[in-house]
This record gives structure tokens, C-alpha cells and sequence, in this order.
């Protein structure tokens, strides 16, 4: 590999033999060529470190580490990267050959407002065939070719779901800006994506290509996910990251418009209501009476106002009446 490349792709993998030269293979083939490949080795134990030397040698940088999870490696990438410029790229996913050409053209154009550019993503192994944009377009239109975002907290907010329009896998950014944001959390296992991407929007404007540049890969979560299947299956896990994730957004929102404020304390109310749902199921109701007083301290609406009156009255009521609403509902994200 070429020593200072403008670019660093940066790929973690675990376990991914399989498929993880796939990922390298569409970074070596951009038609981008300044750019150098970082492979982290998460701990596997499939043959991926002979499998990488035997196949590529030194046109890649690879590192192993102990397992800790992909935050410690996107960290441990993020470390080594020499480039001026970071990508990151999933061993599961793909680019597609023209990616980082058309993301310069979209940085050059929007200079030295953006320091981070991204780019419309496609699913494969899945049914769905609209692109990510498409599907977000009630929270967000992209409507050029290129152009600039300046709504990316407040759909960052709200990820995953809306916020996965700016999604990792197509992310372009300065690396002295990707490492001011102190890299990925480790205490989260969940979101810990949208956690970095909106503290990097809090130091540099994003903009975006409005291309389906990467391929997303979303065979079922037991064939993508090693050693976390259980707990994103429980929603209490997926709860309580979540809420590790937007009391960090509180806490870094004075700068940010009143409407994105507001909107970072409804989603933390509902996670709240969403815990309470969650400690009333359990029998927990000292928890749940706490959660749903939290979540009614955050953004008091009727439902959760009636759901604290009975929550501290007859935890049995409360049970009854959130599973009914949840019944009418259908929401596999169960708040009240």
C-alpha cells in the first residue's frame, strides 16, 4: 500500500471470511486509486488472517485484536487510517466502482462548508427494491444530483429508521474530524453508528450524492450479526442503547435548532414509555413507575399521562391497557 493516501477505507470483520473479500475487493476496484484498504480483525476464528494474507499480501493494511465488538474496531481503524480522508466499509457490503469519485465531485463542489459526504444506498438479499432515499422520503428529499443537508441531526435523531439515510457504509469524511468525535462508543452495541454520525455533524456540514453508490447487505439478522442476535432481538437491549444514545444528544444540544431539541426529548420519552412497557411485563413496577415518570418528565402526552395515573394506581390496569394499544397498534416497538 502507498504510505499518506488521500483516502482510508476502514473494514472491520468478524467471522466473515466468507464475504469479507467481497468488501475488499469493490474498495481495491474504485476508480478512485489514492487510497489505502484497513482491515480490523475482530477476534475471528474462521481463517480470515490467512485467507486475507494468502489473498491480497500488502495491498492491505490488516490488524487483529481481541474481540470487542465493532466499535472497538471501527476505533482500532480509525486509529491506524493515514489518510486525509476516512471511508468505512462493512465486510458484508459492497461499493459500487465509481463511489469515492463522485463523492470528491460532491466535496469539491460544497467546499469547505462539508467536510462529509454520503451517498444513496441499495439493499441486496432482501425483497425490498427501493433504495434508502426512497424509502425516507417522507423525513427527507433529496432533489439534486448533489447537494447539502442541513437536517442531518434531527434524522439522526430518529435512527435507526429515518437516520439511515445517512448511513455509515456510504460515508466519506476528514479523518481530523471523524477523530475529534472521539470515535464510536463502546458502551453501546446498538446505533453506535448514528451515535458517531451525530457528533460528527456537530463540527462539519454533510453533503450527499443522491446515487445508489453502496450495496447494503440484509440477509437475516442470525446470518449477518455474530454474538449480538439475542439481545437485538430483545427490545429491552435495543431500549436501553437507545436511550444511552439520545441522553448523549441531549446533553451536546444547546447548539442545535429548538425543533431538533424538542424532537430529541419526545424520542427520549418514548423510549422511557417503552421501558415502562417493558418493567410492567416483568413485574418490575417500582422500574416501570420510575420509567414512566421519566418519560412523562420528557414529553408529557395523554397516553403517557393516563399510563403514569395507572402505572402508580394498578400496575395490572396499566399492563392491560398497554397491551391493547399495542394489540391496535401493531408496533413492534411497543411505546405508549
Amino acid at each position: 500500500m502507498r504510505r499518506n493516501p488521500k483516502v482510508s477505507v476502514v473494514i472491520p470483520t468478524y467471522n466473515r471470511a466468507a464475504v469479507v473479500c467481497n468488501a475488499i475487493g469493490s474498495a481495491l476496484a474504485q476508480t478512485f486509486t489514492d487510497l489505502e484498504v484497513i482491515v480490523v480483525d475482530d477476534g475471528s476464528s474462521d481463517g480470515t488472517a490467512k485467507l486475507l494474507r494468502d489473498s491480497y499480501g500488502s495491498r492491505i493494511n490488516y490488524y487483529y485484536q481481541e474481540n470487542q465488538g465493532v466499535s472497538g474496531a471501527w476505533n482500532k481503524g480509525i486509529s491506524e487510517a493515514s489518510g486525509e480522508w476516512i471511508a468505512f466499509l462493512a465486510s458484508d457490503d459492497l461499493w459500487e466502482r465509481e463511489k469515492l469519485e463522485w463523492q470528491f465531485k460532491a466535496l469539491e463542489r460544497f467546499a469547505p462548508h462539508c467536510g462529509a459526504c454520503y451517498t444513496d444506498v441499495r439493499l441486496f438479499n432482501h425483497s425490498e427494491t427501493r433504495t434508502l432515499f426512497q424509502m425516507g422520503e417522507e423525513g427527507y428529499r433529496h432533489e439534486e444530483t448533489m447537494g447539502v443537508n442541513t437536517e442531518v441531526p434531527r434524522l439522526l435523531v430518529r435512527a435507526p429508521g429515518a437516520g439511515m439515510l445517512v448511513f455509515m457504509g456510504s460515508l466519506l469524511a476528514r479523518t481530523d474530524a471523524v477523530r475529534k468525535t472521539g470515535g464510536c462508543d463502546p458502551n453501546l452495541r446498538f446505533g453506535e453508528d448514528s451515535d458517531l454520525l451525530f457528533r460528527l455533524a456537530m463540527l462539519t456540514g454533510f453533503c450527499y450524492v443522491n446515487r445508489p453508490l453502496v450495496l447494503f447487505d440484509r440477509s437475516p439478522a442470525e446470518v449477518r450479526h455474530f454474538g449480538v442476535t439475542a439481545d437485538w432481538n430483545r427490545l429491552e437491549f435495543v431500549l436501553e442503547c437507545t436511550q444511552l444514545r439520545l441522553e448523549k444528544f441531549l446533553r451536546m444540544s444547546a447548539g442545535l435548532p429548538r425543533s431538533v431539541q424538542r424532537i430529541i426529548r419526545e424520542q427520549l420519552g418514548s423510549v422511557h414509555s417503552g421501558l415502562a412497557n417493558c418493567y410492567l411485563e416483568a413485574g418490575q413496577y417500582g422500574k416501570a413507575r420510575h420509567a414512566v415518570s421519566q418519560a412523562a418528565q420528557l414529553d408529557l402526552t395523554f397516553n403517557v399521562g393516563m399510563k403514569w395515573l395507572l402505572t402508580w394506581i394498578s400496575p395490572s390496569l396499566a399492563l392491560r391497557a398497554v397491551r391493547r394499544h399495542l394489540e391496535s397498534k401493531q408496533n413492534p416497538y411497543p411505546v405508549l
